[in-house]
C-alpha cells in the first residue's frame, strides 16, 4: 500500500513539474509606411518613442512624430552615417570616415493655441516657458 501511494505520488510530481510550450506571436494592429526625402544611412528613436530621426545619405535629419508624419528636416553640416538618441534630448551624430562625433541638444517647441485668450503685450511675441524639475 505505501509503495502504491508512493508511486502515485511520484507520478502525479512528475505530471505537475511538466510545462507546456509556451507559443508566442505578435498580432500586427495597424501598419505605417513613411515616405522619406533621401535615403536613409540611420535611425533612432526617442527614450519616449515620441520622436524618429532619420539619418539620410545627404546629410540631413528627418523629424518623424509618432504618427509617422514628418514634422522638420535639420541639415547636420558635415558628414555623418550613424545617428544615436541620448538622455536630455540629445542626438549623437557619428562618422566613422571623419573619425568624429557631434552633438546636437534638442529644444522641444510646442505650439498653444491662444486664440481668444487674455493677452497682454504684442499679440505674436514669443514665449518661453521654464520648467525647473530639480527641486529637493
Amino acid at each position: 500500500m505505501k509503495k502504491t501511494i508512493m508511486i502515485l505520488t511520484f507520478a502525479l510530481a512528475a505530471c505537475g513539474f511538466q510545462v507546456a510550450p509556451a507559443l508566442a506571436g505578435f498580432e500586427i494592429q495597424g501598419r505605417i509606411t513613411v515616405p522619406l526625402k533621401g535615403t536613409p544611412a540611420d535611425i533612432a528613436v526617442s527614450q519616449d518613442g515620441k520622436w524618429t530621426f532619420v539619418l539620410t545619405t545627404d546629410g540631413k535629419i528627418q523629424v518623424l512624430n509618432w504618427k509617422g508624419e514628418l514634422t522638420q528636416t535639420i541639415k547636420s553640416e558635415g558628414s555623418y552615417d550613424r545617428v544615436e538618441f541620448a538622455p536630455g534630448n540629445r542626438l549623437i551624430l557619428s562618422s566613422s570616415k571623419g573619425k568624429v562625433i557631434k552633438v546636437v541638444f534638442l529644444d522641444i517647441i510646442h505650439n498653444f493655441d491662444t486664440a481668444g485668450s487674455p493677452i497682454k503685450g504684442a499679440e505674436n511675441a514669443t514665449v518661453a516657458i521654464t520648467v525647473f524639475n530639480d527641486f529637493q
